[in-house]
Parts: structure tokens; sequence; C-alpha cells
């Protein structure tokens, strides 16, 4: 793997919260499940604090979700949008896009990019790209001290190959990616992280300034409800009714009995010792359905500090198994805790609300 000079004066200055209108770029596996295009559209909506130069398809492969949580593919094409390979995902991602793009009234030329149609290999080399040639090009074109913010919601291959690139963008940009778990949960096992073990290796070594927002604890705050889908998205705007449409597409009543099960088959694997034959013997009846936008923590970020609570500590290692390990002597990044759940979405559903039929 590559190393990097790291310079911990100039991390901790790209760390410190940015005032005023923020130019961003988003990097997105969008379809492959339904919060991508809930953090697009409420970035695209927010021109207030958020100035979205680009969106980027980032890849995806549906055999990480079935390697996570233990299930046949048959089981998981009936709740996710599925990609057999990587370049199959972006391709559905950039697609989706540019019908995000569509909906909202946004012109997508010049803004759109296709990503990586692969992820980055052992050797370490980097996937060009649209996207990666393009990040490189907005970042290398900043004047000193004004950052590019990249808000990474999928695998980090894009963003990782284009540090490989050209590392002199690291004096340009910060990341801010919902990839992992909490550093002191047992194991990082997660989506976005897991797909592409070498470019988040790469994030979290090479320096980069990095907000990470992991998942259980903090963006699974997130949950969206039934009643809030039909009250406050569906028919309120031509956007909220898409999205609201697509998120219950996943409420599927006859996984109810088994799905107390999915997330501890799958992220919270680690944190639990249950053994399954008994953990079946005891299988849901009924539940009070929500689902997690959990993308949409790295906009909340951007929009208002006081919906994130973070603090400055040493990178975590990635190991091999996906467990983390603890090293004070590493550089900062920033981590966040606590994602405030009902700021981040009243503020999305009410500009959703305000826009046209």
């Amino acid at each position: 793997m590559t190393s990097f000079p790291i310079d911990r004066t100039k991390i901790l200055d790209a760390l410190k919260y940015p005032d005023g209108i923020v130019d961003v770029v988003i990097d997105t596996d969008t379809y492959n499940e339904v919060d991508d295009q809930f953090a697009i559209a409420w970035a695209l909506g927010s021109p207030e604090r958020l100035n979205v130069q680009a969106v980027y398809a980032a890849p995806f492969c549906s055999r990480a979700i079935q390697t996570m949580l233990s299930i046949p593919e048959a089981a998981l094409r009936q709740f996710a949008h599925y990609a057999d390979t990587p370049a199959e995902g972006m391709e559905k991602s950039y697609q989706e896009i540019l019908n995000l793009f569509s909906l909202m009234g946004e012109n997508p030329e010049g803004r759109v990019f296709r990503g990586s149609d692969r992820y980055i290999g052992e050797d370490g080399q980097p996937v060009e790209s649209e996207a990666a040639r393009d990040l490189v090009r907005r970042a290398m074109a900043r004047r000193e001290g004004d950052r590019l913010y990249v808000l990474a919601i999928g695998a980090i291959t894009n963003v990782a190959s284009a540090i490989l690139m050209e590392p002199r963008i690291m004096d340009k940009i910060t990341v801010v990616w919902l990839g992992g778990q909490p550093p002191h949960y047992n194991s990082a096992i997660e989506f976005n992280l897991m797909q592409d073990m070498t470019a988040s290796k790469l994030l979290l070594d090479c320096g980069v300034p990095l907000v990470l927002i992991p998942c259980i604890g903090v963006s699974s705050h997130l949950a969206v409800t039934l009643p809030e889908l039909d009250t406050r998205l569906i028919g309120k705007s031509r956007i909220g009714s898409y999205l609201g449409g697509i998120v219950k597409e996943t409420f599927n009543p006859a996984s109810v009995p088994k799905s107390d099960r999915v997330m501890k088959a799958g992220y919270l694997r680690s944190m639990d010792d249950v053994p399954a034959e008994i953990a079946d013997s005891y299988l849901a009846k009924a539940t009070a359905w929500s689902h997690v936008i959990w993308d949409i923590s790295t906009v909340g970020y951007l929009i208002n500090p006081n919906w994130c609570a973070t603090t400055l500590v040493p990178a975590p290692v990635l190991n091999d198994d996906m467990t983390w390990q603890s090293d004070p002597a590493r550089h900062p990044i920033r981590l966040c805790h606590y994602v405030s759940r009902d700021h981040m979405l009243g503020d999305m559903f009410a500009k959703f609300e305000a826009l046209e039929q």
C-alpha cells in the first residue's frame, strides 16, 4: 500500500467545522437501497448551506450483503436492489442519480459522472473513472484554504482512487464518510466498508481529513416510520411521493417473523453470543415498522453543527478481518458519536414539502 506524508496541523485545520455555504460533491451507490436518494435530494434542496457541484456513481455488489447477512440470493432479491457485479451496481446508481436530478428539476449536465466499474485490487492501483478524474480536477482547482467536501455514502473506491491518482488533493478536500461501526465495537463490518477493503484501509491510513460517521448506534437513529411516509412525504411533492414510495416498497410483512434476527446476524454479529438455535425459537410476531435512512447523516452533519456530536480521535486501524485496532499515535480524524434524528428528518421533510407537486 502506498504511504503518504501526514501533516497533523493541516489535518486539524481541515477538520474544523465549516461556516457559510459549503461546496460539496456526493459519492453514492444510489441504487443499492433507498437512503442515498434521500441524501442526494436533501442536499440539492438545501442551497442555503450546500452547493452540490457533482454527484458520482459508486460501485456496489449485492453479494457483500449476502455474505454479511448469510441469507440466500433469492431472499435478498426480494427486499434489495440487486447488482451482480460492481459495474452493474455503478451503472444502476448512475441512472438513478439522473432520475433524481429530473425529479428535483436539476440539470445533470457536467454534474453527474460514472464511477469505478470494479474495486481497487490488492496491488493498490487506482481505478480510473469519470468520477475519480472529476474529483481530482475539482479539488486541484480550489484556492488555498477553500476546501471541497466529499460526502461519501458508498464503497470508497472512487475517492480512494482519486487520492492515489493525485495525492495532493488531500490538501484540498475533507471527506465525510458513512462507513463501518463505532471503533469500540468488536467488529467494523458494514456494507460500505467491507466491499473494498483496500480503499477503506487507504482512507483511514493516508491522512486525508476525514469525518467518520458509523452506523449502529449513530446513523441507525435515522429511522423513518410508515405514518411519516404518509403524512410528510407522499402527496406533498414529486420527490416526496417518489421517496416515500420506494421506502414503502421495502416493507414486506412476510419478513416480520425473522426481521429481528437479520440485524443480529449482520451488523451485530460480533456483539451477541446467544446461540442461533435458541434465538430462532423467539421470532417476532409483529413489528412497529421503520426504515433507517442512514446516508442523510452526512448531509445533516454539514447543514447544522448542532445535529451531530463529534470529537477528534486517533484514526482507528482496520484489520484484514474487519476488526478495529486502536493506536493513540495515529493521526486525528473527526468521529461522530450521535445524530439528532428529529432535527435532521424534520428539516428534510419541511424542504421536500416546500417543493412543487
